[in-house]
């Protein structure tokens, strides 16, 4: 790989001249050289860097050949059913009979799926978390909340998607030299 390359090369001239408890003479005739190729060196290894991120971050999930590929859920594979959908249009789902979520205005916020819980619906996702959360620590497990906001370059590292940038909320310092990402559902 070329950036392991570029980086062994740049370790061995830093190895050099950082010498100690040898005759200097030699090295120091050549400092001004080996500086400058260390210099050469370092941009080469940070273009080198570069291509290896641009690279990773067209990497996609990997998944089976079995998965169909489509942009939306309808091409999905039926593996098995257990009843009969039933498509009386006077019959209420669960969410309309117990008045626990607004989808309509949530709809209109996020998209399609977009939902407010409100109401019962709020306690009852709370009741699950908590089951849940007491569950887990019965078991050993820690509750861990994570930051709402991620740095780019640790963003990089674990969603290795060249479109992440655009795909999600983002701030910058007025400096530009720190982005921070907020998470959601993807």
């Amino acid at each position: 790989m070329e950036w392991r390359q570029r980086q062994f090369e740049l370790d061995n001239l830093r190895k050099q001249l950082n010498k100690a408890g040898e005759d200097a003479t030699e090295l120091i005739k050549n400092s001004n050289d080996m500086k400058q190729l260390s210099a050469d060196k370092e941009v080469e290894m940070h273009q080198a860097s570069l291509a290896l991120i641009k690279k990773l971050e067209a990497v996609g999930y990997l998944v089976r050949d079995s998965v169909p590929v489509s942009d939306n859920e309808a091409n999905n594979a039926v593996i098995r059913i257990w009843a009969e959908k039933c498509f009386d249009p006077k019959l209420k789902n669960h969410v309309e009979l117990l008045g626990i979520a607004d989808t309509r205005k949530g709809a209109n916020v996020a998209g399609g799926r977009g939902f407010y819980l409100k109401g019962d619906g709020v306690r009852l996702n709370q009741a699950l978390i908590n089951f849940g959360l007491d569950l887990l620590e019965k078991r050993g497990y820690t509750a861990l909340q994570t930051p709402f906001f991620m740095r780019k370059d640790i963003m990089a590292k674990c969603a290795q998607s060249a479109q992440f940038d655009e795909e999600l909320y983002k701030m910058q310092c007025k400096d530009h030299h720190c982005s921070w990402f907020l998470m959601g559902d993807w």
